[in-house]
Parts: C-alpha cells; structure tokens; sequence
C-alpha cells in the first residue's frame, strides 16, 4: 500500500492557484496580442511622406530608400509629396497618422531642429515624431558669384562694408537655414548684406547666375557645375568636417560662426510606433546605408551618408535644436 504523504490542497489554495495561472495566461495574451502585428509587419504597403517637393536632395534620399525598402520589406513603397509652409504640411501629415509603421515621413532636419525655433506656434512637436535614422548630411556652401573679387568669408565682410547695400543674399524662405545662416553673418560679424527670399535652392541659383543675387548657402549638388565652371566660388564649408566636395574650403564655424551645422535628411515615424517596428526599419535602413552603391549614389549629389541610429538622431536633434534657438534669438528671427 502506497501513502500519500502530500498534504492536499485546499479550497483557498485552488482558488489561488487557479488565479495566478489566469493572470499568466492573461499577461501572455496581452503580450501576444501586442507582438503580433508587429511580427506581421508590413502588413501592407508601406507610405513615405516628403514635406518638400519632389526633385530635391531629401526626395533623391526618399526615392532611393524607398526602392531597397520595398525589396527588404516585400511590401510596395510609396513616396508622397506634401510641400508647404517651410515642411510644416508634410510633417503634420505624418504625426497624425496612424502609428503602425505603415506611414513613415522623410523629413530634412529643418523641419524639427528650426521650425521649433522659430515659429510661435507649429501644429505639431519634436516629440509627434520618434525617429529611425539620420540617413545622411547634405554637403553645403556659402557660394558667391565670381563676378565679386571676394574670396574669403572676411573678404566678403569687408566688401559689403566697402560697398554698402550692393550685396543681395538669396535664401530660399523666412526662417530656412540659408535665411539664418545670413542673419548669423549679419550679426556675428557686422556685415548688413539685404536677404532677397526665393521659394527654393533652385530659383537662388538662377538669380545668382543672372547677378541678382551674390551670396547664397547652397548644397553641393547645385553648385557643383558652376564652380568647376568658374561662375560661382565656395567661400566656407558648414558642418563640423571638411567636405571632400569642396577641397581646400575652410569651414564656417572656423571663420567667425560658432553654429554652422550643415542639413541633414532623417526616416521618421508617428510616435507611439511599436519599438519593435521601429528597431525593425532601424535595422533595414543599415543594411540600406552600409551599401556601397547607394552611398556612391548618394554622394554624387553631395549626399554623405551617415546612418545614425535611432538614439544618435534624436541626440543630434536634442543638440541642434538648442544651438538653433540661440541663433534665432540672436538674429531676432520670429514667425507666426
């Protein structure tokens, strides 16, 4: 005869057994309810907004990452134009859709590093936006035409203080980086060059060849034929590092400028986009950006590609943001 020596449950010890293995069970199917679509990711096609017009270095980015993401994904992706209002309708566009990662925007880093600085009120916030990836930095000059016998940020300086109200600077909209970067050399280093706004790099380019316009901070991709032609001379490079593109042109910031931070285009999504999603693109878009043919044809148009990780992005966005708030408030610029 066999004796159980096990001392038997009794009813409240069932009734707590029984309570803690439906509250496992519970915890499993809310994880499991939580994980699943983000393990079905994409679901279906995938959108890419763009707060500027098609044509552009952030479209060139946008276009081309889109094409190896829809291979990667096994999804279709589409890019989406919404231009306006210095990014401000694109990027509000994105914020307010649906953060399951099936709507992404591509966003030049103005829209959340310099509206916030600027602008009174913005429809949206830094924080609308969780961030990917830093995918790449757009090599930019202060250019000026070879008509002025400057060739020297100093040189230009002591021109327009020569030859008062000659000078136009064209930027392409108030409060876009090129308009502050002006108004940064007007105050820092006591020149009064007059701002002439065009509606983008494009038109500035063309009102410096015809000679409206002298001065300009324009991206290597437009310049790039017009210096070799020697129409158009870099006088400083902005960023942190020399840029191959331009040999032999100082920097900025060692010419007087303390912030002289050069753009840079970013993937973004809605926040409140699962972290599993998010790591997931993350992951797609360093395979994107260790490849050697996409940054061969990205830095063909003065594109270098960085790759940042979601974290390094939004540390840079945290660091710059500061750095333009004290720029604008130093230049006295403001906007409703």
């Amino acid at each position: 005869m066999t004796i159980n020596t096990e001392t038997p449950l009794t009813t409240p010890d069932i009734s707590r057994v029984a309570g803690a293995t439906l509250l496992t069970l519970a915890c499993v199917a809310s994880v499991s309810a939580q994980t699943a679509p983000d393990m079905n990711y994409p679901a279906r096609p995938v959108r890419i907004i763009v707060p500027l017009a098609a044509g552009g270095p952030v479209d060139l980015v946008a276009r081309r990452v889109g094409d190896r993401l829809a291979k990667q994904l096994g999804q279709p992706v589409t890019v989406e134009n919404r231009a306006g209002g210095n990014g401000i309708i694109g990027a509000t566009a994105c914020k307010s859709a649906q953060p399951d990662g099936h709507t992404l925007c591509i966003l030049l880093s103005d829209t959340v590093v310099i509206n916030p600085a600027i602008y009174k009120k913005l429809p949206y916030a830094v924080t609308d936006f969780a961030p990917i990836s830093e995918i790449s930095r757009i090599d930019t000059a202060v250019v000026v035409t070879t008509v002025l016998p400057v060739r020297s940020l100093q040189e230009l300086v002591q021109y327009d203080r020569a030859h008062p109200g000659t000078l136009n600077w064209g930027h392409f909209g108030i409060g876009s980086s090129s308009h502050l970067f002006m108004a940064q050399v007007n105050d820092k280093l006591g020149s009064r060059i007059v701002d002439v706004p065009y509606q983008g790099g494009s038109l500035v380019l063309n009102a410096m060849l015809g000679n409206q316009v002298q001065v300009s901070s324009l991206s290597y991709s437009l310049v790039a034929q017009y210096i070799d032609s020697g129409k158009l001379r870099a006088l400083a490079v902005l960023g942190d590092v020399a840029s191959p593109r331009f040999p032999g042109v100082p920097l900025l910031k060692d010419q007087g400028l303390g912030t002289a931070r050069n753009a840079w285009v970013g993937l973004f999504a809605p926040t409140g986009t699962s972290p599993a999603i998010i790591a997931r693109l993350f992951n797609e878009i360093k395979t994107i950006t260790s490849d050697t043919e996409f940054q061969k044809a990205l830095g063909a148009q003065g594109l270098a590609v960085t790759g940042r990780s979601p974290e390094a992005t939004a540390a840079v966005i945290k660091a710059e943001g500061k750095d333009w708030q004290e720029v604008a408030a130093s230049a006295k610029v403001s906007l409703d």
